[in-house]
């Protein structure tokens, strides 16, 4: 999920500049080599959007190596997946943006909770998941949400203990 939020960060990151952002041969030509997967689009693009990706491209110079490969194969990534799963992950790029503080790091919790499982956990709750209808996947969202944060974790807890204890 973190990649898809950077990565998603690096095409919806709010304008840093108020300037027009430069056509494609006033950039430099390392952020050219930086950008180059853009240049036959480039002069087509927002203005706001080259702006931040000006902003991306000189920042990326002063990642590590691996941070660099990392960035790179994020944006390979992105760009194999279908237009209605971009589309999605913009929707919910900006849900999740509009969410006030307290919920964003609920957010972020509940993900690194769920990157801590054993990977046997994580592909069980993804089966359990995709076999709900969706009626059944909205009447445990709507349940989740009426929640407290205790309340949530009290729930993910007896959830795990369950699951254990029918695997024994």
């Amino acid at each position: 999920m973190k990649i898809i939020l950077l990565l998603l960060s690096v095409f919806f990151a709010p304008a840093l500049f108020a300037d027009a952002a430069p056509q494609w041969n006033q950039l430099t030509s390392q952020q050219q080599q930086v950008l180059s997967a853009l240049a036959g689009q480039w002069d087509a693009m927002p203005s706001e959007r080259r702006q931040q990706l000006v902003t991306k491209a000189n920042n990326f110079s002063a990642l590590t190596p691996a941070q660099q490969e990392k960035m790179l194969q994020r944006f390979e990534t992105w760009k194999s997946l279908p237009k209605d799963q971009k589309e999605n992950l913009r929707k919910r790029y900006k849900a999740f943006n509009n969410l006030p503080a307290d919920q964003k790091a609920e957010a972020r919790k509940r993900l690194e909770w769920f990157r801590a499982l054993p990977d046997e956990q994580k592909q069980a709750l993804r089966n359990k998941w995709r076999s709900m209808t969706p009626e059944q996947k909205q009447k445990l969202r709507e349940r989740f949400k009426n929640m407290t944060p205790d309340e949530r974790k009290a729930a993910r807890e007896r959830h795990m203990r369950l699951r254990q204890n029918s695997e024994q």
